[in-house]
């Protein structure tokens, strides 16, 4: 793989500001601008931004957004999951929603949750009943008049005994019960196992006979039943609330105030009067933007100020909402600081901006054209979908109509090399996002390129072709983008048939090598032509077909090269012709030589003999292992007295040394000419198996009883014996494993093949 340097991919990357979409929305004030933007209107009123932008030092940082303007049909909700208590992944809300009734056209993480239990750490209220308090959290909340931020709003309980004129007053509902807490009110939206209590405490259970929770209101309740002494928790149950402290928080007197058969009312109060008529509301993390300025930044938590994923959500002048998603912790995605975020989210035009919970919660999944099902299109840095504890869903209460209404291109935000093709592909969704058949006379035109056939071809020129897609019939409607670039920033070039990468290969003559060559740009592949890739051959090994096909010729030891352009870029793969080892010919091991020698594990004992059957050399099984291992850079010497620093072996003996696998064979030396045995070679390769990539457990000694002389294993190498059995890596001769026997240069090619290529 070959790569320009990190400035020269940022020079390139802000000369790409010039391809951006007209009328795509400004990111970037903070993380960089973009240097690429492709932007996707699913519904009136709700459009889908994938932006990259580079840093002033070249990090990559790739973001994700969802724009939903005032009045259109797609609006956000708030789900805590099924209860408060635990957590779903985005795909589980999804369909959890769906089950409910909604239709639900996308979904991003919200509130920051408790990682042992996935409750909210904020406020939670669904479709206007109250089912968590705010804990002095901040909120943002939706109704049909608009969103809003709340600074740190707090929900008053009190419960008035009307039958014995006393009340209780908490704050604490569906949260943790903490033995120092005080009061915690519980309601069957908590949990349909228990109250999750787990310390001693004592239980007021009350009737709901009329009203719901919300966050200003009135419920009329019964005392149905009192519980006090040795219960650790409590089965809520529906209609029910449950009142409760810890023995430890000696409350004894508020559970005093209640008798079975007591009328008790309950209200509710915000200190905030705007959250009454929310309808939907969720906890929320640092007010990053107020008023069109960042919002008191020494007030953020200063545990998550630094560079992390991120998700936020703002709000622009006109009510728009705007939902953002930033990937971090990878090299695909650098993430950002909060100051940064908050910079990003002014440039975007938002009034107000709040931060949700990051790191590896950041998700977007959106119903996309083609899909039948929410597609993750961000990449969580945790490499999956995350358990958290509510999200915001994009829900429309259209029905619908089956007809085709917006129509897209399936290849949509694609690179593609100027002069090259594409074949392109028509996809349509109805007014609810549902995806349905395009119509047979969509017709596509582009504007920098030609199509026809359904085949795009780029111009000569780069830059955004937006094209134009309609249905006379239908009506239906839509555009797509191909980003037309003259040049990549990466060539990948694999052996065709393994797909492996190849920078080199050493083959016989008459062998051939296919070579795969692509072409990427921002870390995305590249549509190229195959006429776009030009090969040429240096040196007398061979000749390359125009489809990059190699035939190896000449005389044996003979090097050259295969040189490859394409996509203005240069990449080369060595080449050189091997020597045929005369004493391999039918040899059992052939195989496992070859692969080793082409791989540059191994070489022959002359230019025309490998010698299989003679042992092997500690320091030369211990030189093999430092090549298969990929000879990484260590310069310190071995401490063995009779490892000289200028012998050959010299270098893979000091790493060998330093990574525990050469412990040597006593008094300070490591008997380098020594004749290995084969527990010697076993524990070596043994030791060695996690720096070879290879993952495995401890293999039982046990193992070791299906051979005759498996007692004869020294203590010191019965474990890396069994687990080499184990891994199939070696199996024995004739049913013995001659532990003490040398171990032929035969036998040492077996073992690191099938170590090194196992399947």
């Amino acid at each position: 793989m070959l790569k320009r340097t990190v400035r020269t991919i940022f020079a390139a990357a802000l000369a790409a500001l010039l391809i951006l979409n007209a009328g795509v929305f400004a990111v970037g004030d903070g993380t960089g601008p973009a240097a690429y933007t492709n932007s996707m209107t699913l519904a009136k009123g709700f459009t889908y931004q994938n932006d990259i932008s580079y840093t002033p030092a070249g990090r990559r940082v790739e973001t994700f957004m969802l724009e939903n303007a005032a009045g259109s049909p797609v609006y956000p909700i708030v789900l805590a999951c099924d209860t408060i208590y635990g957590g779903m992944t985005i795909t589980q809300i999804i369909n959890y929603a769906r089950a409910q009734g909604y239709h639900v056209v996308g979904s991003v993480n919200a509130d920051f949750g408790y990682w042992d239990t996935r409750i909210p750490c904020g406020m939670v209220v669904e479709d206007g009943i109250y089912k968590s308090s705010p804990e002095g959290n901040n909120a943002i909340a939706f109704s049909e008049g608009g969103a809003f931020t709340s600074f740190m709003p707090e929900v008053n309980i009190t419960l008035q005994n009307e039958t014995a004129g006393e009340s209780v007053s908490l704050t604490h509902y569906n949260k943790t019960r903490s033995d120092g807490g005080g009061l915690y009110l519980y309601s069957e939206y908590f949990s349909t196992v228990s109250t999750r209590t787990t310390t001693d405490g004592w239980f007021v259970r009350f009737k709901v006979l009329e009203g719901e929770m919300s966050v200003s209101g009135r419920m009329t309740l019964e005392v149905a039943e009192l519980i006090d002494g040795q219960y650790n928790s409590l089965v809520i149950g529906k209609d029910n609330l449950i009142l409760t402290a810890a023995d430890a928080s000696e409350l004894q007197s508020e559970f005093e105030k209640f008798s079975v058969g007591d009328r008790v009312t309950l209200t509710t109060a915000c200190t905030d009067e705007k959250l009454a008529s929310a309808q939907w509301i969720s906890g929320c993390g640092n007010i990053l933007v107020s008023e069109g300025g960042v919002f008191h930044s020494e007030w953020w938590d200063s545990t998550i100020t630094d560079v992390n994923p991120r998700t936020a959500i703002g709000i622009k002048a006109d009510g728009t909402l705007v939902y953002y998603v930033m990937d971090g912790r990878t090299t695909a995605s650098r993430g950002s600081t909060l100051s940064q975020l908050a910079q990003d989210m002014i440039s975007m035009g938002c009034i107000y901006a709040v931060n949700m919970d990051g790191g590896g919660s950041s998700t977007m999944s959106l119903l996309l054209p083609g899909k039948s099902a929410g597609t993750v299109v961000n990449s969580p840095s945790d490499g999956t979908t995350r358990a958290v504890s509510s999200y915001i869903l994009f829900v429309t209460d259209a029905v619908s109509g089956g007809n085709a209404e917006h129509l897209f291109i399936g290849e949509d935000g694609k690179f593609i090399l100027c002069g090259s093709s594409a074949a392109l592909s028509s996809l349509a969704t109805d007014n609810t996002l549902k995806t349905v058949a395009a119509p047979a006379d969509t017709v596509m035109k582009a504007n920098l390129g030609t199509i026809s056939g359904g085949v795009y071809t780029a111009g000569d020129n780069a830059g955004v072709d937006n094209i134009s897609l309609s249905s006379l019939s239908t009506g239906a409607s839509g555009t797509g983008s191909l980003h037309v670039i003259s040049a990549a920033d990466t060539l990948t070039v694999k052996n065709a048939q393994t797909g492996r990468a190849a920078s080199s290969a050493i083959l016989e003559k008459g062998e051939t090598l296919s070579l795969a060559v692509t072409a990427q740009y921002m870390m995305r592949n590249v549509y190229m032509d195959k006429t776009a890739v030009k090969y040429a051959v240096e040196g007398d090994v061979g000749a390359i077909t125009e489809d990059g096909v190699f035939t190896a010729s000449g005389t044996a030891g003979a090097e050259g090269k295969i040189t490859i352009d394409a996509a203005g870029l240069k990449a080369e793969v060595g080449v050189k012709l091997a020597f045929e080892f005369e004493d391999m010919e039918k040899h059992w091991a052939a195989e496992y030589v070859k692969t080793l020698y082409e791989a540059g594990v191994v070489n022959g004992m002359t230019a025309t003999t490998y010698s299989p059957d003679t042992g092997m050399k500690r320091c030369d099984f211990v030189l093999m292992l430092y090549r298969a291992a990929g000879e990484p850079v260590y310069e310190a010497s071995a401490s063995f007295t009779d490892v000289p620093s200028d012998a050959y072996y010299a270098r893979a003996v000091a790493w060998a040394e330093a990574n525990g696998i050469a412990q040597g064979a006593g008094k300070g030396i490591f008997d380098p000419a020594g004749t290995l045995t084969r527990e010697q070679g076993f524990t070596f390769l043994y030791r060695s198996l996690k720096l070879l990539g290879v993952t495995h457990s401890e293999g039982d000694e046990s193992r070791l009883d299906i051979f005759a002389d498996g007692a004869q294993v020294s203590d010191w190498a019965r474990v890396p014996a069994a687990t080499l059995v184990s891994l199939g890596i070696i199996q024995g001769t004739d049913g013995s494993i001659l532990p003490s026997g040398t171990l032929t240069r035969a036998e040492m090619a077996k073992m690191f093949c099938v170590t090194l290529y196992r399947t």
